[in-house]
């Protein structure tokens, strides 16, 4: 019965470093996707700001295409008005 014992104790501490590997895992995962959302609502605000000056110099006739390509869809529409301060993560 004392073999047995040992042996489901080093099948617990595997288990235990398995558990523990999948959680390091997930916690890295999630951290960059916040960090690629950052750099997406980054980029949207730079292409805001972009459509902002052409809206301007262009008496309204602007495009904005790069806002379609840059932002997120829940922020395109805000972009395309040239409106960064409104765009947020």
């Amino acid at each position: 019965m004392q073999k047995g014992q040992g042996s489901l104790e080093y099948l617990i501490i595997v288990a235990a470093v398995l558990a523990i590997a999948a959680i390091v895992v997930l916690f890295l995962t999630g951290a960059f996707q916040s960090q690629q959302t950052s750099a997406s609502i980054a980029a949207c605000k730079t292409a805001a700001g972009s459509c902002a000056n052409d809206l301007a110099t262009s008496a309204g006739q602007a495009k904005c295409g790069s806002c379609d390509t840059s932002c997120p869809t829940q922020f395109a529409a805000t972009c395309k008005l040239g409106q960064p301060q409104n765009i947020f993560s």
